[in-house]
């Protein structure tokens, strides 16, 4: 898998998104951007930062719990983003009744 440990690998091209919280997503987050662009950041905003990301770079954050926003580029910037969604936690604990199908 593409994204492992993570289960979601989610591809993104020229996003730029209003503030939010992914609050199905367990734990980190990671995203990489690639392409060429200027200007235009990852914002965090609890924490106060925005961050000037440059292509390869990689950012980690509790996406659940931090209010985050993709800026305004000049360019073209996309990102690789990797997750795992909270509902994953109960499959693997037996839940969503896969428990009694799972040796």
């Amino acid at each position: 898998m593409a994204s492992y440990p993570l289960s979601n690998f989610i591809p993104n091209l020229g996003a730029e998104t209003d503030g939010h919280i992914d609050p199905m997503d367990d734990s980190l987050c990671v995203a990489i951007p690639f392409g060429e662009w200027d200007f235009g950041g990852l914002c965090l905003s609890h924490l106060g930062l925005a961050l000037e990301l440059h292509a390869g770079d990689l950012v980690l954050f509790p996406s659940d719990q931090i209010t985050h926003f993709s800026m305004w580029v000049s360019g073209l910037r996309g990102s690789i983003v990797l997750s795992t969604n909270k509902t994953l936690r109960g499959w693997m604990n037996g839940g969503n009744y896969w428990g009694n199908y799972i040796n």
